[in-house]
């Protein structure tokens, strides 16, 4: 069986590597990856460039899948309008249906035609899927109403996801004394990650508890963040971008990790299950402290307001922590359910 995985930029997802580690323990699957031939990446253009910009990459990419052969074609939506060739071509396809894209681009650009387009091309290809793979759970109330199977595949990280370094000999290497907490957020640098909340945050909790904020990661915000950092004196850190393969370092050598998010339409839809970073932080067992998300056991889910009294209590070893799940336990079971499910109803 000739599985095509489709997206519009592939090789930013680490999910599809994980796919395929797994398929390729399936030796009657073959799972390719269908590189877009034209990618234009505007940096810092205006709304109406980018959606320009975004015409011609969705043009360029569709018609790509025109011409694409395979047995079944698995379509990363956002943008859902990937999914219309095969519609077109009336051909058997899984949509891994990740977030809802029409409030996604309605957070974008407002309400107006573009955005019930995106609505109507949403319900389209969801009605046509043959199934529906899913991050999260939290997701699956959007497309109950189309009565198709549905696989729950968590973004969970891999067993490999260690760190190389020991917690005390990496905190040594970044000069954290012994009676000092380190607070840690991984993610990019923007506004929705909630990086402009830092300097409230980072103030009022340095008032109150000795500690280290550690910053890991890139984005618009950083110039911002760094004339803060230099404020501080050595009690925040900018890391910048950092390989995936050191983020277990920072991690393992955190107290406490935190995802501080702005409420949004679809904030519910973001719990452990598909925000890469919390299931990371789960890995080792963290104490987490989250804002602007779904509900959940593993983490504690405070006001946006309140992060600093959470990251407090946190440190104080007040709050639970939380339990390592990893992709070869939870989510590569869903993979082979889905593969097999799809031997039985296509043969």
């Amino acid at each position: 069986m000739k599985v095509v995985y489709i997206a519009l930029d592939p090789l930013k997802y680490p999910r599809i590597r994980k796919h395929n580690s797994s398929l390729k323990k399936l030796d009657w699957v073959n799972f390719e990856v269908m590189i877009p031939r034209l990618r234009i990446i505007p940096r810092g253009a205006s709304l109406p460039k980018r959606l320009l910009f975004a015409i011609v990459n969705y043009t360029t990419i569709i018609l790509q899948i025109f011409l694409i052969k395979a047995d079944i074609f698995w379509v990363a939506n956002c943008p859902d309008i990937l999914a219309i060739p095969l519609v077109m071509r009336r051909k058997n396809y899984l949509l891994e249906y990740r977030s809802p894209w029409s409030i996604e681009l309605e957070s974008e650009v407002g309400k107006g035609p573009l955005v019930r387009l995106a609505q109507i091309i949403e319900k389209t290809v969801l009605k046509n899927a043959l199934a529906i793979t899913l991050t999260t759970s939290k997701l699956s109330k959007n497309v109950t109403i189309f009565h198709k199977p549905m696989f729950v595949i968590p973004n969970y990280p891999t067993k490999n996801f260690k760190a190389p370094i020991s917690a005390e000999m990496f905190k040594k290497k970044n000069n954290v004394e012994n009676n000092e907490k380190i607070v840690l957020f991984v993610g990019k640098l923007s506004h929705v990650e909630g990086a402009d909340m830092f300097p409230d945050i980072i103030k009022n909790v340095l008032n109150k508890v000795n500690c280290v904020f550690w910053i890991v990661g890139d984005g618009p915000l950083l110039p911002f963040l760094r004339k803060f950092e230099e404020k501080l004196n050595k009690r925040v850190r900018l890391f910048g971008w950092q390989p995936h393969k050191d983020i277990p370092n920072f991690i393992n050598a955190a107290d406490v990790c935190i995802v501080p998010r702005h409420p949004s339409k679809h904030s519910h839809f973001y719990n452990e299950e598909n925000l890469f970073k919390l299931g990371e932080y789960m890995y080792f067992s963290k104490p987490i402290v989250a804002c602007g998300i779904a509900e959940s056991c593993e983490y504690l889910l405070v006001n946006k307001n309140e992060m600093d009294k959470g990251i407090i209590q946190a440190l104080k070893g007040k709050t639970p922590v939380s339990k390592p799940k990893s992709w070869e336990e939870q989510s590569e079971k869903m993979v082979f359910k889905l593969f097999n499910w799809l031997k039985l109803n296509l043969s």
